[in-house]
């Protein structure tokens, strides 16, 4: 097949859509299938070369845009997005969208352009939802398909000791939540445990402030960006990893990552989390600070439940591994491709 393929921000962007969008892009090509990538994001055309098996396509012009349209079998969009949309209005192309997002505004309202995507999936020849929770609010007709994580990179190592106690991993906003944690780790006994915060964001300075404020910032580590093998070898020292979201996360691979290097994870109990953790960690209740606390309190004194914990993570984490989510994409798009022989327009 010949598949065009669109991602609205990819590397050298980083994000959940990015890395997914790479995961995927990188099975299908290895798959023997030839693919285009379409994407909004700047990026050196020499690294892209260097580092990828399949063109990408950099903000095209519309006559750029349309031949990719022309010269593909399939079109899959991974995540919607209207303004690349509008070569199908000629070319008729099969089209599947996988939707990452809802598709409300952060304040739950359904606006006129949620409406409009409302629409347009409803014209797509197959829909995936991330979790189960985005299938039920955005597009019930959808196939739910879990996130793949990087089973290669993230894993645990041996000769580390799992020393510390907590970790947070992810963007520093206010929708994450990182303040309540600040808050329930100082209900806790603060001189026993230390908390690391990976990430960076608006959000740091004033959660450094709250730290001070709390009394805790001696046993609070700030360790900004980090990726890669050191991430890994960070994840692989602490013994829970907590995603505090006040959002409604949609799905949440940081739980995956998270569980691959060994932590049990904690997590609000919002949107996609619940699909993601699996039974392999403990949600609270969202936004539930006390509630928070006490989950916490739980699984730092009880080590046998920690273990058993653990024990249900590898049989969970096979379902997310990368074969295994790219496998079930590719089968859905060679079923709505129905010949190899590319239409003209």
């Amino acid at each position: 097949m010949n598949i065009l393929f669109t991602s609205n921000r990819f590397h050298p962007d980083i994000g959940g859509i990015e890395s997914i969008s790479d995961v995927l892009a990188r099975y299908f090509v290895e798959a023997g299938h030839s693919l285009r990538l379409v994407t909004q994001s700047a990026g050196d055309a020499g690294e892209d070369q260097r580092t990828y098996t399949f063109p990408i396509v950099r903000r095209p012009s519309l006559r750029a845009l349309l031949a990719c349209y022309r010269w593909a079998d399939v079109v899959f969009q991974n995540n919607i997005e209207i303004r690349t949309l509008w070569p199908q209005l000629l070319c008729r192309r099969p089209l599947m969208i996988a939707l990452h997002t809802w598709l409300r505004s952060p304040a739950g309202r359904r606006r006129v352009v949620d409406q409009l995507k409302q629409l347009l999936l409803s014209s797509a020849n197959r829909v995936v939802s991330v979790s189960e929770a985005l299938r039920a609010d955005s597009f019930r007709r959808s196939t739910v398909i879990g996130n793949p994580y990087r089973s290669q990179i993230f894993r645990q190592l041996p000769g580390i000791e799992r020393e510390q106690a907590i970790v947070f991993l992810g963007r520093l906003v206010s929708d994450k939540g990182v303040d309540i944690l600040l808050r329930s780790f100082a209900d806790l006994s603060p001189r026993k445990y230390h908390l690391t915060i990976i990430g960076t964001g608006p959000e740091r300075q004033p959660l450094h402030r709250l730290a001070t404020d709390l009394g805790i910032s001696p046993f609070v580590h700030f360790l900004g960006a980090i990726q890669g093998e050191a991430l890994v070898r960070e994840l692989n020292r602490h013994q829970l990893m907590v995603i505090p979201s006040r959002w409604r996360e949609p799905f949440g691979v940081v739980a995956l990552e998270g569980l691959a290097c060994g932590c049990v994870v904690l997590a609000s109990d919002g949107g996609g989390l619940p699909d993601a953790i699996g039974p392999a960690g403990l949600l609270f209740r969202r936004g539930d600070q006390a509630d928070l606390t006490r989950q916490l309190q739980l699984l730092l004194q009880d080590c046998h439940l920690r273990a058993q914990l653990r024990s249900q993570a590898p049989a969970h984490l096979a379902r997310f591994e990368a074969d295994q989510v790219c496998s079930k994409y590719l089968e859905l798009l060679a079923g709505i491709v129905p010949c190899p022989s590319g239409a003209t327009c």
